[in-house]
Formats: structure tokens, C-alpha cells, sequence
């Protein structure tokens, strides 16, 4: 496969950025300046990454650009986690700086990937109702950082204790990229040649990093690691496969999904994990209320949180159901004018009925009117040419032939009339603009 220029030059500096990591991990020792120069390694790369991507969005048409543009915005929220460490390695010489901004800017990374995938990218039709979808998206990502704000971020900021904080992240972070896997993996069983290959390899980067941050976990909790080591190559690797992905992106074209309504049911699928994963919110303070062992500050801080939460994602769900009202109102309306115009079509039909049903008796009429005539016509015109026949009934005679010749105009100019070639009346249609 051909790669476009632009994309190829920035495949090769990724490559270079790739195998610079691999050298500087296996000859440098731990120091600052190793760790800031760690750092940068995968900023370098994420913007490489997001420069492929932006070939696509840029050129592609319809749903592809859409899908792009959100997978762009997912690197670009990993760009600025990345950033944040770099801010947070530097800090770290003068204070104790907290992770919580990095790592909910990767958490919300994640959301935009899941939000791209839900697009379904695959599919012709898939850029359908796409309003109701960034409300769905917007659920889910306050419904992702308020797991993260009630299972970890109480131990950072109430307790600032980073042993209970750091493996609590790690986990929800594992949770979400074994749910990306396995809508990767799913969309891969049922699609073939390009689209199954542009998944699978988008899986395997994400198992790279669900790997790389187990690893980092616990490489962490022991004290081995520091940026810029081996322990980074499996994310590196991740980013640097998001580079080749989005350059194999220009060969990528929707296809028409066979599934008769595939889009309406992933739509009520998606809506539906929303609105569980904000009913689930209550549930899950109940349970963090069962829970023993807990500090109290903790507690206090959870709770509190989960009603702000709550409160947020009534606000969402309010502007989702109103969006869906006007919608509803919408199709009431397209169907009323529907209806509308299907009776309009009933009573044009009707009417061409009933012309072509008078056509067919006016047929037949002539037809039958005309034999009688004819005979009158030859028996009059044989009456004429008596000659014992008086000069009265002679007139007489010639009479009636005038008058059946003039009532065989008018049905001769009824039959032209009837079998005349004119175009048929069109019946229109009235459509109406569905937006």
C-alpha cells in the first residue's frame, strides 16, 4: 500500500523518535535529565501522531472525518497528560506536585477513543443523530471521571496517600482499556479485509498500553522505575503505532451495513450505557457507604462528590431528554404532513380512477352507438334511392342522413378525444425536508 508523502515523512520521524528512545533507554543512567528527556520522547511522538491523524480529517469525507477528528482529540488529551509529567518530573526538584491533572487528562483520552470507536466508522451510515451522541459521550466521560474522583482522588487529596492513590488509578485505567480492547475485538469478528485489519492493529496498541500501565504499576509500587527506561517502551510503541494506523487511514472507505437498522440499535445501545452508567452512581455510594475501614474524610469526600456528580449528570440527561422531545416534535410534524400528503396522492388516485373508469364506458359507448348509426345511415341512403318514393320522404330521407352523419362527428370526435396521445398526469408527491 501506497502512504500519502506527508504521512510517509512523519512515519519516518516517528521511527527515528522510536529508536532514539530504544538507545538512550540502554546507555543512559537514572538522572534528571534522563527523566526530562523521557518525558519527551512520547510528547514527540503524540504529535506526530496527531499530525498523521490530521492528513486524514482533513482530506477523508463524511463519517471518517468525524472519527479522526475524535481519535485526534483523544492524542491530543494524551499530549497534554504527557505535558503535565514533564511539568510534574521538573516540579518534583522543588515540592510534591500532584498527579491528579495527568491522570484524569489519560483518563479522559480514553473516552475519546471509546466515543470514536462508538461512531462505528466502518459504516456508511453511522454519521446519523450525531447531537444526541455528544450527549451520550458527554455522559460517559463525567460518568468515567467521577469512578476516577470517587475510588482514587479522595486518597490524593484528603489523605495524600499516594501507596492507596496510585494502585486504585491504575485500575480504573485498566478497566477502561480492557473495555476499548474488547470493542476492538468485537468490531474485528465482524468485519472483514481493510477495516478488520485497521482494528486489530488498533487493539494491539491498546493492549500495549493496558500492558505498559500494569507494568508501570508495579514497577512503581517497587521502586524501580524512572522515565525514560524500558519500562516506557510498551506506551512508546503504542503511540508509535497510532502514527502507522493513521497513515493507513486514506485506504479505509465506509461500507454500507447489510443489518437493516445496525445504526438505530447501536444508537439505543449507547444511550442505554449512559443512562447506566448514571444510575449507577448511587449505587456506587451506597456500597462506598457499606464499606469498612474507611476514613472518615474520605467518606465524607465521596459522598459530597457523588451528589455534585449526580447533580452534573441530571443537567446532561435534562438537555438529552430535551433534545429528544424537539426531535419527537419534529417527526410528529413530518408524519401529520405525511399523512397529509398521502391523502392528497389517495384523492388524486381516486379521481384518475374514476376518469379512466369514465374513459372505458365512453369506449365502449362509441362503439356500441356507432354500429346502430352506420345502419341507419345505409338504410336511409338505400330508402333515397327508391324511385316510387315521393319528393317528401325522399327530403325526409336525406334528412335523417344528415343528421346521423352529424351524430357520427360527434362520437368520432369523442373517440378521438379518448384514444388522442397526451402525456399522463404526473401526480406530485409533496416531500418534506427531513433535517
Amino acid at each position: 500500500m501506497k502512504l500519502p508523502q506527508r504521512q510517509k515523512l512523519l512515519l519516518g520521524a516517528a521511527t527515528l523518535v522510536f529508536m532514539a528512545h530504544l538507545v538512550v533507554a540502554g546507555v543512559a543512567t537514572p538522572s534528571l535529565r534522563l527523566t526530562l528527556l523521557g518525558d519527551a520522547f512520547p510528547c514527540v511522538l503524540l504529535i506526530l501522531a496527531i499530525l498523521a491523524a490530521r492528513e486524514n480529517f482533513r482530506s477523508l469525507p463524511g463519517i471518517l472525518s468525524v472519527f479522526w477528528k475524535i481519535f485526534a482529540g483523544g492524542l491530543a488529551f494524551l499530549l497534554l497528560s504527557q505535558v503535565y509529567w514533564v511539568y510534574y518530573d521538573w516540579l518534583r526538584q522543588y515540592s510534591a506536585p500532584s498527579p491528579i491533572v495527568g491522570d484524569s487528562l489519560f483518563l479522559l483520552a480514553n473516552v475519546f477513543f471509546l466515543s470514536a470507536l462508538a461512531l462505528r466508522p466502518h459504516s456508511a451510515s453511522a454519521r446519523r443523530d450525531l447531537r444526541t451522541r455528544s450527549l451520550d459521550f458527554a455522559l460517559l466521560s463525567l460518568w468515567w471521571l467521577s469512578l476516577y474522583a470517587y475510588i482514587s482522588l479522595p486518597w490524593q487529596v484528603v489523605l495524600h496517600e499516594f501507596a492507596h492513590y496510585n494502585p486504585s488509578y491504575y485500575l480504573i485505567a485498566f478497566a477502561q482499556h480492557l473495555v476499548i480492547i474488547a470493542a476492538l475485538a468485537t468490531l474485528a469478528l465482524r468485519k472483514a479485509a481493510t477495516w478488520r485489519t485497521f482494528y486489530v492493529q488498533l487493539m494491539l496498541a491498546f493492549i500495549l498500553i493496558a500492558g505498559g500501565n500494569l507494568l508501570l504499576s508495579v514497577a512503581i509500587d517497587r521502586g524501580w522505575y524512572y522515565a525514560g527506561s524500558y519500562y516506557d517502551t510498551p506506551f512508546l510503541l503504542a503511540i508509535y503505532l497510532f502514527t502507522a494506523i493513521a497513515c493507513i487511514g486514506p485506504s479505509l472507505q465506509p461500507i454500507e451495513d447489510e443489518t437493516p437498522n445496525r445504526e438505530l440499535a447501536q444508537s439505543i445501545w449507547t444511550a442505554r450505557f449512559a443512562m447506566l452508567g448514571t444510575l449507577s452512581l448511587p449505587l456506587i455510594a451506597l456500597a462506598g457507604l457499606l464499606e469498612r475501614n474507611v476514613p472518615s474524610g474520605v467518606a465524607n469526600f465521596r459522598l459530597r462528590f457523588v451528589f455534585g456528580a449526580m447533580f452534573a449528570l441530571g443537567v446532561l440527561v435534562y438537555a438529552k431528554l430535551s433534545l429528544l422531545t424537539r426531535q419527537l416534535v419534529r417527526f410528529v410534524q413530518l408524519t401529520r404532513d405525511s399523512i397529509a400528503n398521502l391523502e392528497t396522492v389517495q384523492q388524486q388516485v381516486a379521481h384518475s380512477e374514476k376518469l379512466v373508469a369514465l374513459g372505458r364506458l365512453a369506449s365502449g359507448a362509441t362503439h356500441e352507438i356507432s354500429n346502430p348509426l352506420t345502419a341507419i345511415l345505409g338504410y336511409s341512403e338505400l330508402l333515397s334511392d327508391v324511385p316510387s318514393l315521393s319528393q317528401e320522404d325522399r327530403k325526409n330521407a336525406l334528412l335523417i342522413q344528415e343528421q346521423v352523419r352529424s351524430a357520427q362527428g360527434a362520437v368520432s370526435s369523442l373517440r378521438n378525444t379518448l384514444y388522442k396521445n397526451a402525456p399522463a398526469e404526473k401526480v406530485t408527491i409533496e416531500k418534506t425536508p427531513v433535517s
